[in-house]
C-alpha cells in the first residue's frame, strides 16, 4: 500500500510511489487541465475520501538536491444555486517522494453563494533523491451551515478555469522554503505575533522575492479554531463575535554585515486582511521584492520576520502549521 498522508487544509491522501527514472522532460512544467474534474462535492461526509478531487497533477524528473518552486492559482467559484448559503473550499498541494521537510501548502476559506475566491498555495521544494517525483492538486468542500431546503447535492464548489498548477526549473541553491514550530494562537486587543523569524544566505545579484503565506481565523464561531497544534482544543471557546477581524501582515527583511548587525536599510512590506464572521478562515497571502545592496560592508545574509496584528474586531487565530515563508529567485 501506499503510505498515506494528512495535508495542512486536512485532507487525507496517499503519496505517490517513487516512478523509475526516465528520460529527462522539460525543465519547467504546468498543468490547467483537470485530471478527474473541477467540481469539488461539499456534501459529502468529512470522512468519505470521494470528497477529495484531484484536479492538477505534474511528472518530472529531478536530480536530487535540486530545489523547486512548487505553486497553484486556485479560483475558487460556488454558484448562484447551492442550496446552502456557505461552503468551505479547500486546496492542497503536496509533492512526493517526501523529503522531510517542506512537502505541501494549503489554502482554506468559506465560500458563500455566487462568490469567488483565489487561492495562491506555493513552497520551495527539495528533491531528495534523482528520479521522477509527482506534484498533485487535490481539493475539497465542507458544509460549514447546512440549508434544511433544496438538494443537497446541489452544493459543490468549482475549480474555475484560470486556475493552475506548476513547477519551475531548478533555482539557486539558497532558495528556501520556512517554516514555523510554534504552536497556534490567538490574537486579540491589537496583540501582535511574529511566528517567523530567521537569518537566511541569500545570493541573488540585485533582487530576490519574498512570500509570505498565512491562514487565520476569525472567531465567529467555536468550530474550525483548531489545528494540529491545538492538542484538541477549539481556540474560539469563549471567544465568539460576529464582528469580523481585521488582521495586519508585516513582512520585514534586512541585510546584514559580518558581525550580524543591519548594513542597509530595513525593507518592509505591510498589508491589511479583513475577514468577515461568514468568511471565518481566510488565506493571507504576501509576494514582495527585496533589493540586495551592494555597499562593501553588506553580506549575503538577511534577517527575515513575518509578523501578524490584531488590528481590530473578533479575536483571530493564527494557524501555524500554515505559516510558511519563501525565498525565491526574482
Amino acid at each position: 500500500m501506499l503510505p498515506a498522508v494528512v495535508t495542512a487544509a486536512g485532507l487525507l491522501v496517499t503519496t505517490a510511489a517513487v516512478l523509475p527514472a526516465a528520460a529527462a522532460p522539460p525543465s519547467a512544467v504546468r498543468d490547467a487541465s483537470a485530471d478527474s474534474g473541477r467540481q469539488v462535492p461539499a456534501y459529502r461526509a468529512s470522512s468519505d475520501p470521494r470528497r477529495v478531487v484531484r484536479v492538477f497533477s505534474v511528472t518530472f524528473w529531478a536530480r536530487a538536491g535540486e530545489r523547486r518552486y512548487v505553486a497553484a492559482q486556485v479560483i475558487a467559484r460556488q454558484s448562484r444555486s447551492t442550496s446552502d448559503s456557505l461552503l468551505m473550499a479547500s486546496a492542497s498541494i503536496i509533492c512526493s517522494p517526501d523529503n522531510g521537510k517542506v512537502v505541501r501548502a494549503s489554502a482554506t476559506e468559506n465560500l458563500r453563494r455566487g462568490t469567488s475566491a483565489t487561492f495562491k498555495p506555493r513552497f520551495v521544494y527539495v528533491v531528495p533523491r534523482t528520479g521522477m517525483v509527482e506534484c498533485v492538486l487535490l481539493a475539497s468542500g465542507l458544509r460549514p451551515r447546512p440549508s434544511s431546503h433544496g438538494y443537497r447535492s446541489s452544493n459543490v464548489w468549482s475549480v474555475a478555469a484560470g486556475s493552475s498548477l506548476s513547477v519551475s526549473e531548478p533555482m539557486s541553491s539558497w532558495a528556501r522554503s520556512v517554516e514555523t514550530d510554534a504552536r497556534s494562537r490567538v490574537l486579540d486587543g491589537q496583540e501582535r505575533w511574529t511566528p517567523i523569524a530567521t537569518v537566511a544566505r541569500v545570493h541573488a545579484r540585485r533582487s530576490f522575492e519574498l512570500t509570505s503565506d498565512h491562514k487565520v481565523t476569525t472567531c465567529s464561531a467555536v468550530g474550525g479554531s483548531r489545528d494540529s497544534t491545538t492538542i484538541g482544543r477549539e481556540l474560539c471557546s469563549s471567544r465568539v463575535s460576529t464582528q469580523g477581524t481585521v488582521v495586519r501582515l508585516t513582512v520585514s527583511a534586512v541585510q546584514l554585515d559580518a558581525r550580524g548587525s543591519p548594513c542597509a536599510r530595513t525593507q518592509v512590506f505591510s498589508q491589511l486582511r479583513r475577514v468577515t464572521a461568514a468568511v471565518h478562515h481566510a488565506m493571507v497571502f504576501s509576494k514582495s521584492v527585496v533589493r540586495v545592496s551592494r555597499a562593501r560592508s553588506c553580506r549575503p545574509a538577511f534577517a527575515i520576520r513575518g509578523s501578524l496584528e490584531h488590528v481590530r474586531g473578533a479575536d483571530v487565530v493564527v494557524h501555524a502549521p500554515s505559516e510558511l515563508t519563501s525565498i525565491v529567485s526574482d
